[in-house]
């Protein structure tokens, strides 16, 4: 589950050259297909440019403990209407977004807790 926080004190606003990754930022929607399964319906993506680093051993540990495992930390120009439903693509790999959050509340940058699920399977899913 996403938390929406509003402001997240006193965190570094990205300096030029920081956002050098190209992401693809896409809403996951689930629909049943057959009797037994489900096929996912990716629509609205965007694509931007971010900075994706990995979290720290204490935030790691401590998203653990609340049920909301997170690896990595996207950072991207302020985007709103992001939800836990949304999924980020860097490459081959797709992120889960766990927590989204304005920096400073500046509405200029927006950061996200995402967890990694894996690689790209031909066809776009990660199971194949």
């Amino acid at each position: 589950m996403a938390v929406q926080v509003g402001n997240v004190g006193r965190m570094r606003e990205p300096g030029a050259g920081e956002l050098n990754r190209r992401i693809k930022l896409r809403l996951r929607s689930d629909l049943p297909e057959g009797e037994y399964d489900l096929a996912s319906v990716f629509t609205e993506e965007k694509h931007r440019w971010a900075r994706i680093a990995p979290v720290g051993t204490a935030t790691y540990v401590a998203g653990l403990q609340v049920d909301a495992k997170v690896t990595h930390r996207v950072t991207l120009y302020f985007l709103d209407g992001l939800s836990e439903c949304h999924e980020v693509v860097h490459g081959a790999k797709v992120y889960r977004i766990q927590r989204i959050a304005d920096i400073n509340g500046s509405h200029r940058f927006t950061v996200l807790d995402v967890e990694l699920l894996g690689l790209l399977q031909a066809g776009g899913g990660l199971y194949g």
